[in-house]
């Protein structure tokens, strides 16, 4: 047990050391500067037990991707590319908007917190390193999403990732009943290329945990 909670701690140690880089912070007041469009999915094909995800997600076909489900018995990691009816194979795309008009934004890690009604344990949050470029508007054309400064980045195995899942598991005394609600939210975390760091908007996602 001792050893359990040294890891959930951790977790949160790598997110302050994360916060904790880089220059000055900057002023992104409901994501002025830089902004966190939502949770999106792709188009999906499944034929044969094979997922096939249509890439790169653009405005003209990206899907509002606001809830989903995941099992304790049959649901390792959320996303993922399993055909199965709870896995989303191609939903957790998440929209940056680079609002600078002249420097890129270099998107360093999404932090992602979960809260549970009712519950007597805290989910431990998912400090998750992108490492994406968003180039600003002014740069015609360099983007895939066919918006300037937009870009659709893949979440896939992160909104609930397989440390998450036995953390589900392993507490489900202290936990409500199955089914029962999980709310998630997300922020991004970056720099400017002057060197300002910024935090997008949070933007959230609710996942029903089934038996």
């Amino acid at each position: 047990m001792v050893l359990r909670k040294t890891c959930w701690g951790g977790l949160v140690a790598v997110l302050a050391l994360f916060i904790g880089c880089g220059g000055g912070g900057g002023n992104n007041d409901q994501g002025i500067v830089f902004r966190a469009t939502g949770i999106f999915r792709a188009l999906t094909s499944i034929s044969g037990g094979i997922v096939t995800c249509t890439e790169p997600v653009t405005t003209t076909q990206a899907i509002t991707d606001s809830a989903g489900t995941v099992s304790l018995s049959q649901t390792p990691k959320y996303p993922s590319r399993d055909p199965g009816a709870l896995a989303d194979p191609c939903g957790g795309y998440i929209g940056l908007q680079n609002n600078l008009a002249n420097q890129s934004f270099n998107a360093q890690f999404i932090s992602i917190r979960y809260e549970v009604p009712g519950s007597a344990v805290q989910v431990p949050e998912n400090p998750y390193n992108i490492g994406i470029t968003v180039p600003p508007a002014s740069c015609k054309g360099c983007t895939s999403s066919g918006l300037d400064g937009l870009l659709y980045v893949p979440l896939t195995e992160q909104l609930v990732p397989a440390i998450n899942m036995d953390f589900l598991n392993q507490f489900q005394n202290e936990l409500p009943a199955p089914p029962y609600q999980m709310n998630v939210f997300l922020t991004v975390t970056g720099q400017s290329d002057t060197g300002t760091n910024y935090t997008s908007n949070e933007i959230g996602y609710t996942i029903t945990v089934v038996e």
